[in-house]
């Protein structure tokens, strides 16, 4: 009878590893042997591929210059369908059609749409590198919405503020119920960025008082147009705390000034003050109460002067003034 030793047992485990080792190496040596086969076999393949050539002539679109397309293309900044297809036609037409695509973002807290909310377009567009492309940006709001009154500071967490900031080449921005007093005294840090591009600043009702507003536009040092839009007449509320409060800049402000039932003669009275007079060759006026000092202070610049019969002030205007 025969046996089993510890010094047997131990022999044998150590011939079904080296049988178990001796597989594993082939099965290596196999997969690697295979995959440096098909690589040469598709190398060889590509060598020898000859593309089959067309008899046919090359499009002449092709040999348009570039400024002609931006031209056609210019023309169906209106139509989004058209841009769309425009963008995948080739990559030289969605390079052109991409400006024209994400010119415009907007932000709508007041309608039904969850997916146009703040800010969930910005980020959508953050993600995908396309904020500097937007040139036109407006933020719609409610005076009250899901408990925030307004857009105020509350609304910018640190990946908003980045964001926003992300913004770099704006030229018009629109703001409804902008609460100027909770962005200072750091309101650079929120809008600082758009002083070298920014052109046009509309703003719906906005809070704070009339040297707040100012200094708010005197951050965009290259502004031209500027509309300032009430939903009602609103009577003056000024605090004295502000009075030391000046502009960090005199924008030129030499377009189109659009003021709808503006009550605030005050602010005008600060602006021909601090800016040193009005100099605006356009205006659009409904329901302002300060048409005549307006009138005055661009006696030299205006040229344009829109005025509506059911203006409750127009009795302010001079003979034949009013249309």
């Amino acid at each position: 009878m025969l046996v089993k030793t510890p010094t047997s047992s131990l022999t044998g485990d150590l011939h079904s590893i080296q049988r178990l080792c001796r597989l594993n190496i082939v099965a290596v040596v196999e997969l690697l042997i295979n995959r440096l086969w098909y690589r040469v076999k598709a190398k060889i393949i590509w060598l020898l591929y000859i593309p089959e050539t067309t008899t046919g002539h090359p499009s002449p679109i092709a040999k348009l210059p570039r400024e002609l397309v931006e031209m056609v293309i210019s023309c169906f900044i209106y139509d989004k369908r058209s841009l769309m297809a425009c963008s995948m036609t080739c990559y030289s037409w969605y390079m052109i059609a991409v400006h024209h695509l994400h010119h415009s973002l907007t932000t709508d807290n007041k309608g039904f749409t969850t997916g146009y909310f703040w800010p969930k377009p910005l980020r959508r567009s953050y993600k995908l590198g396309l904020l500097p492309l937007v040139k036109r940006f407006r933020i719609r709001m409610s005076a009250l919405h899901w408990g925030y009154e307004g857009f105020a500071s509350d609304r910018f967490g640190w990946c908003t503020l980045r964001y926003f900031s992300a913004l770099t080449n704006l030229q018009e921005l629109g703001i409804d119920f902008l609460r100027i007093p909770t962005f200072m005294p750091n309101i650079q840090r929120y809008f600082g960025h758009f002083s070298p591009t920014l052109r046009l600043l509309a703003l719906r009702h906005p809070r704070g008082s009339c040297r707040q507003i100012l200094y708010f536009i005197g951050l965009f040092p290259n502004l031209q147009d500027l509309k300032l839009c009430y939903d009602a007449p609103e009577d003056e509320r000024e605090s004295g705390d502000d009075e030391s409060l000046v502009p960090l800049s005199v924008p030129p402000l030499r377009g189109w000034l659009t003021l709808t039932c503006f009550t605030r003669e005050n602010i005008v009275k600060d602006m021909i003050l601090l800016f040193g007079g009005l100099r605006f060759r356009h205006m659009d006026l409904f329901k302002v109460k300060c048409v005549r000092l307006l009138l005055d202070a661009c006696t030299e610049t205006l040229e344009t002067l829109r005025l509506y019969p059911s203006d409750p002030y127009g009795e302010e205007l001079p003979e034949g003034g009013r249309k």
